[in-house]
């Protein structure tokens, strides 16, 4: 059986994942902060007995030393836990600035790392999980901006090196996805922009040229269509809106 590590799989997009691959038959390891919320993600998945939960704040150098001692065996490493805050440019410290990085861009980098070896003996994949921010600034989600741009140029760069040791590395960017994150980004533009959530919300699907919002389960069939390709090397794709747009497929 194929074993996939999911970071960020207490809810969202990686919660979604994990239902997704547990389906096909895949043994998930999930990884999130909260043993508790992780819980009730494993109790609701088709075959939970094919999975295994790991409380872990990735924030932390020695908590993805620990969890890279403690998973021996790997095809599939997803990070995609990520937790970059929005708001005013002024009200964003240092400390929140380095919070942002050190989970959703240290950890990818931290985790890739230590899993090399046994994805290179198996032949694996690391798909990290991005954001239309690397691609479209927001002067209120500065960070989280910052932080999708580098993941990106990390992903095509770790690539390049996965193309000599056998181990297929993509990035995907959802745009704006059906979350209790975007629930909260919402909340926090609302304040600033002094508008309601429902516009600020129909303003930005407009100003993007789509219909609604995407699906987490979107993302998750996105995901494991990679997974189950024999013949890809690097793939950069956004998928917004409902909409996919491939945008780099090689290097």
């Amino acid at each position: 059986m194929k074993i996939a590590l999911i970071t960020g799989a207490s809810q969202g997009i990686g919660s979604a994942i994990a239902q997704e691959l547990n389906q096909k038959k895949i043994k998930v390891i999930l990884v999130s902060r909260s043993k508790a919320k992780l819980k009730k993600i494993q109790a609701s998945l088709k075959f939970p007995k094919n999975s295994i939960i790991i409380s872990k704040d990735l924030r932390s150098l020695s908590a993805c030393n620990s969890l890279g001692n403690k998973v021996k065996k790997l095809n599939y490493l997803i990070n995609v836990a990520g937790a970059t805050k929005g708001g005013s440019f002024l009200k964003l410290k240092d400390n929140v600035w380095d919070d942002g990085f050190n989970l959703k861009f240290k950890a990818a980098v931290r985790l890739s790392r230590n899993f090399w070896k046994t994805l290179r003996r198996n032949k694996g994949k690391i798909i990290n999980i991005g954001g239309g921010a690397a691609r479209n600034p927001s002067n209120t989600f500065m960070i989280g901006g910052a932080v999708n741009s580098a993941l990106n140029n990390f992903s095509r760069a770790l690539a390049m090196q996965g193309k000599i040791d056998k181990v297929s590395v993509s990035i995907i960017h959802p745009g704006m996805t059906l979350t209790s994150r975007l629930k909260k980004l919402l909340e926090i533009d609302s304040k600033i922009l002094k508008k309601s959530e429902k516009q600020i919300l129909k303003q930005r699907c407009k100003a993007d040229k789509i219909k609604r919002p995407t699906k987490p389960e979107e993302v998750a069939k996105l995901v494991y269509n990679l997974i189950r390709s024999s013949n890809l090397n690097f793939n950069n794709i956004a998928i917004d809106g409902g909409k996919i747009k491939r945008l780099k497929t090689h290097i």
